[in-house]
C-alpha cells in the first residue's frame, strides 16, 4: 500500500480528489459544514498533504490522525477529525481579510484558514513543540502554503502579540482556561473559539465581546484534543479507583481516591427521576453540563464495563459524593417502562446519604422542568481583576486565568 510518501505530493490524484469529494459532502449532507465557503476550502485543500506516513484512503476517513506520542503512549499531536476541524469554523466564521490567530499547529487547519481569509488576510500559528511547528512547515510547503502561514514556535498561552488584534483566534488544543492574553489580543469585535475543559467535561465554546471586559458564549459541542503543554497546561486529573474503574476530576477540590474506591465497592441502590428522553434526543451533554454546573462536588465516572459492573453511561458518567457521609452517587439510564427508544434519568447511590441522591435526582428534575429545550449555559468571562460581585449570577469556575462564570437563562 502507498502512503503519501511515496508519491509525487506536489500533484493532487485523481483517487485523492475522489476521496476528499466524498469526504466533504458526507461533512455537508450531516450539517458539520452549512457554508459554502468553508466547503470550499475543504475542497481546495488536500488532507493527505498533511499526512504524508498515512494511507491515502486513511487521510480521508472522517477521524483523527496521531502524529506524535510520548514514550507512555501519550498522545502529544494529532490531526483533527474532519468533523471537528469544520465545527471549529462553523463556529470561528472567519471572512476574507481577517487576521487569524491559531494556537496548536498542525498544518491542516491553517491551510484551512488561509484558504478562508485569502490573500488580504493573515494566519499566524503558534505551538510550543518544535517538533510539531517543524512538520507543519514541511506540510505547507507541500501544499504550496508554506509562504502564506506564518508558524511560530512558542507557547501559545501568550498568543502573538506582534501581528494582533486578531479578528478570530481559534484554540486547537484542550484548554483549562480562558488566558487574559487572549483576550488582549481578540479585536473589539472578533470570535475567540476555544476546546475547553469546564469541571472535566471537553467543550467546545465560542466567545464574542459583550461589552468593555466582558466576552460571553456558548456551543458547546463535546470535543476532545490534545491538552496544552506548558504554563497553561490542564488542572484535569483521572484517578483510578477499582479494576476498570476511573474518576475525572477539573483538580481543584481535594478527592481522595481510596475513600471513593472503597464507597463505590458497596452495594448501590437506583432513585429513578420520572424523566424521560428519546434515545436519538442528545440531551447528555446538556444534563451533564447542567450538573457540572448545579452540584458543587463534581466529577466524571469512567468504567471497563468488562471489569466493572457499576451502571455507568457510555463516555462517562456524571458523579458526587460526600466525603464526611461516606456516600457517592452517580447518573445512571434505564429503559423507559412500555416505550421503546425510550429511556429514564436516575440515580445510583452507594453509601447511606439518601439526601445525596435525593438532591441529585431532584437536579435531574429541575433540568428537565426548566431548561429541556432551551438553550443552553452561557458562559461569561471577564477580564482578570473584576471582582466577583460584579460577574454574572452563576457557577463560578475555579481556575486561573480570566474570571469565568457559567449561568443558565432562567425560562
Amino acid at each position: 500500500m502507498k502512503t503519501v510518501s511515496d508519491r509525487d505530493v506536489t500533484e493532487p490524484t485523481a483517487e485523492a480528489s475522489e476521496l476528499n469529494e466524498h469526504l466533504v459532502s458526507a461533512l455537508e449532507q450531516a450539517g458539520r459544514i452549512t457554508d459554502p465557503e468553508i466547503a470550499a476550502a475543504f475542497r481546495a485543500t488536500p488532507r493527505h498533504l498533511f499526512l504524508p506516513d498515512v494511507e491515502l484512503s486513511e487521510a480521508y476517513k472522517d477521524d483523527y490522525q496521531p502524529t506524535d506520542r510520548d514514550g507512555d503512549g501519550r498522545l502529544l499531536s494529532s490531526v483533527s477529525a474532519p468533523w471537528l476541524v469544520a465545527q471549529m469554523l462553523e463556529y470561528l466564521r472567519p471572512r476574507p481579510g481577517n487576521s487569524v490567530l491559531e494556537i496548536g499547529s498542525g498544518g491542516y487547519n491553517a491551510a484551512l484558514l488561509r484558504r478562508l481569509v485569502g490573500d488580504a488576510g493573515a494566519v499566524t500559528s503558534i505551538d510550543i513543540d518544535p517538533a510539531v511547528t517543524e512538520r507543519a512547515r514541511r506540510c505547507l510547503r507541500a501544499a504550496g502554503l508554506e509562504s502564506a502561514v506564518r508558524v511560530l514556535t512558542g507557547d501559545g498561552a501568550h498568543g502573538a502579540a506582534d501581528a494582533a488584534p486578531y479578528d478570530r483566534i481559534e484554540v486547537t488544543v484542550q484548554a483549562a482556561a480562558i488566558e487574559q492574553t487572549w483576550l488582549d489580543q481578540l479585536a473589539p469585535d472578533g470570535v475567540l473559539v476555544v476546546p475547553l475543559r469546564v469541571r472535566g467535561l471537553g467543550r467546545l465554546v465560542a466567545l464574542a465581546p459583550e461589552g468593555a471586559g466582558h466576552w460571553t458564549g456558548g456551543g458547546w459541542l463535546p470535543c476532545g484534543f490534545v491538552a496544552m503543554r506548558g504554563e497553561a497546561a490542564s488542572s484535569t486529573r483521572t484517578h483510578a479507583l477499582n479494576p476498570g474503574v476511573r474518576v475525572r476530576v477539573d483538580g481543584t477540590r481535594p478527592l481522595d481516591p481510596d475513600a471513593l474506591a472503597k464507597v463505590l465497592d458497596s452495594a448501590g441502590s437506583a432513585r429513578w427521576s420520572g424523566v424521560e428522553v428519546g434515545a436519538g434526543e442528545g440531551t447528555r451533554p446538556l444534563v451533564d453540563l447542567w450538573l457540572a454546573t448545579v452540584l458543587d462536588t463534581f466529577g466524571t465516572l469512567l468504567t471497563d464495563p468488562q471489569k466493572s459492573a457499576l451502571r455507568t453511561l457510555a463516555g462517562g458518567t456524571p458523579i458526587t459524593w460526600n466525603a464526611d457521609s461516606g456516600a457517592a452517587a452517580y447518573v445512571t439510564m434505564r429503559p423507559a417502562q412500555g416505550h421503546r427508544e425510550r429511556y429514564e434519568y436516575g440515580v445510583v447511590l452507594h453509601g447511606e446519604d439518601h439526601a445525596l441522591a435525593e438532591a441529585t435526582v431532584e437536579n435531574l428534575r429541575e433540568w428537565d422542568r426548566d431548561h429541556r429545550g432551551r438553550p443552553g449555559p452561557v458562559l461569561h468571562v471577564y477580564s482578570e481583576g473584576t471582582d466577583r460581585a460584579a460577574t454574572a449570577p452563576g457557577r463560578a469556575l475555579e481556575r486561573p486565568g480570566a474570571p469565568m462564570v457559567l449561568t443558565w437563562p432562567k425560562p
